[in-house]
């Protein structure tokens, strides 16, 4: 703000926070300095403004966004006169034109940004508007231009809006990375079950290893079950043919035979095949006869 000094018979003083010019005739004839002075009466006047750190506070204005969005923008520049003769004699008022200079700026560079430029990047957009600022409050003689974007408020059904798609995209990326993570466990999970299926001893030591994990657990019931039973049926009775030999039968009118696999030996065993009590292993499957030759042990399926 401008203001005159008053003088005492020519002499005045000027504070150590301000800075004048002198007016002779009303003709610019001189800057005046802090401290105390002397100017000739009713023929020179002295005009001083304040040097020090000035803020104003910039009104709350409504700016459309890139992509018409509404908001309102609020904040406070500060600055400082450096030039003295500029800022008395060059503009009525620098305090107002600076601060209309800074809405009119900040409208015109926020209108160009999206939404989540303004919440997200203020000081680099402050940045932008005092590079603006600066080129024209130079020829004011004002400088350390700084401006300060304290708030960039929606409505509220935009920001719920905004809010709810916020979530949305969260939602999708933490569903997104838990089906990955997902794969990668089936991934894990299927080579694991290859290599354990190429190995029959690395399996036992798999479920044994279960069952001591099991047990720890004292609620825990563990029934034991033989390793071969996990396997199939159909292994069980391989296992069992490679150790009992199955004899070939041959059926004769009504008249049921087989022959010894070592010997071949012919044996007529129509009631023996209905007989459970002739079998010699009751264990294995079918029924296990003896060869009254060589003595082989051998199997044969019963009959229906």
């Amino acid at each position: 703000m401008k203001k005159s000094v008053i003088t005492f018979l020519g002499f005045y003083v000027v504070n150590q926070d301000e800075l004048g010019v002198r007016l002779t005739f009303g003709k610019f004839s001189g800057q005046v300095a802090p401290g105390l002075g002397f100017c000739i009466p009713i023929l020179q006047k002295i005009y001083t403004t304040k040097s020090s750190i000035q803020t104003i506070d910039l009104p709350n204005q409504q700016v459309v966004l890139n992509g018409n969005v509404s908001v309102t923008i609020s904040g406070t520049v500060h600055f400082r006169v450096v030039d003295s003769e500029q800022a008395l004699l060059e503009v009525v008022d620098y305090q107002q034109s600076i601060k209309q200079l800074a809405l009119t700026t900040i409208s015109d560079v926020i209108g160009t940004k999206t939404i989540e430029e303004v919440r997200g990047q203020k000081a680099s957009i402050a940045a932008e508007i005092e590079d603006v600022i600066r080129g024209t409050t130079k020829k004011w003689g004002l400088g350390d231009i700084d401006i300060r974007l304290t708030d960039a408020s929606m409505e509220p059904n935009l920001l719920r809006a905004m809010m709810r798609e916020t979530e949305a995209k969260k939602e999708a990326t933490a569903q997104r990375i838990k089906a990955e993570s997902d794969q990668i466990t089936a991934d894990i999970f299927c080579k694991a079950a290859r290599l354990l299926a190429s190995s029959p001893g690395a399996m036992t030591l798999r479920i044994l290893q279960t069952l001591s994990d099991i047990s720890s657990d004292k609620s825990t019931v563990v029934v034991p079950i033989p390793i071969e039973l996990l396997s199939g049926s159909n292994s069980l009775t391989a296992q069992y043919n490679d150790i009992v030999p199955v004899a070939d039968i041959e059926m004769v009118s009504d008249q049921v035979f087989c022959y010894c696999p070592s010997c071949e030996q012919r044996f007529n065993i129509s009631e023996v095949t209905k007989n459970e009590r002739y079998d010699k292993n009751p264990d294995l499957p079918g029924i296990q006869l003896s060869c009254t030759k060589c003595k082989t042990l051998f199997s044969v399926s019963k009959m229906r």
